[in-house]
């Protein structure tokens, strides 16, 4: 099933409210129904770790609001909004394209080009960003790089791989910036992509995200009619 990126930047800022005004019970059932699309369309070790990651920092964040005094319940139902959310993004990335992302930043929310080629390439850069960081660290170690010892002195060997991460960083950014350059960057920079208008399951899936949007305003007028008769 091909959506539209328009359409699956709608869902996705739809999801970000929903957490927040459909129950517990709705909100576990996206979140099974993010996984089985992550599953379905891009089931790669690295997609793996990336919700291993975001499990674990969940059980994190529960763990602290737990240690702060809060209610199991509530965080439970914290760290499975958190969850959610940050799933629908990721979705988002593992099925549309990053162009078409920024295209439809430009075209249908008037976006401007600069600002959507921002937001766009800061995403693409945090898998780059993790993959280099892998590497040097990689590096370091055969160098004899060790991360033993108490807190502190873990923080401080660590300088030797943020060091050089952040010059491939930056390297990398000039080297972006002189392409963008070269070819021209500007108003005109994602007219020329092909146009990829809106089809049927994607009329379909707005409607779903119309209807769920204002489930707390239709169910209260719902309960009002069914206790009426």
């Amino acid at each position: 099933m091909h959506l539209n990126a328009f359409t699956w930047i709608i869902v996705t800022l739809a999801v970000t409210a929903w957490v927040f005004i459909l129950p517990v019970k709705a909100v576990a059932v996206i979140l099974v129904l993010e996984l089985l699309l992550l599953l379905y369309f891009k089931r790669s070790k690295s997609m793996l770790a990336a919700v291993g990651g975001l499990a674990i920092f969940t059980g994190m964040m529960i763990a602290l609001m737990l240690l702060f005094g809060s209610p199991l319940a509530v965080a439970l139902a914290g760290g499975l909004r958190m969850l959610v959310m940050t799933l629908a993004f990721l979705c988002m990335l593992a099925t549309t394209r990053i162009q078409s992302i920024a295209k439809a930043l430009v075209d249908r929310f008037h976006m401007s080009v600069e600002y959507a080629f921002m937001l766009t390439t800061a995403l693409r850069f945090v898998p780059t960003f993790l993959e280099d960081s892998s590497v040097t660290l990689d590096a370091q170690s055969c160098r004899g790089y060790s991360n033993r010892g108490s807190i502190i002195k873990r923080l401080l060997s660590y300088i030797v791989v943020i060091r050089p991460l952040v010059m491939r960083a930056v390297a990398k950014s000039e080297t972006l910036a002189l392409s963008m350059e070269l070819r021209g960057f500007g108003a005109n920079t994602y007219r020329n992509m092909p146009k990829d208008p809106l089809r049927a399951v994607d009329y379909i899936v707005l409607l779903i995200v119309v209807v769920l949007s204002t489930y707390p305003f239709w169910r209260k007028y719902a309960e009002a009619f069914l206790q009426s008769m």
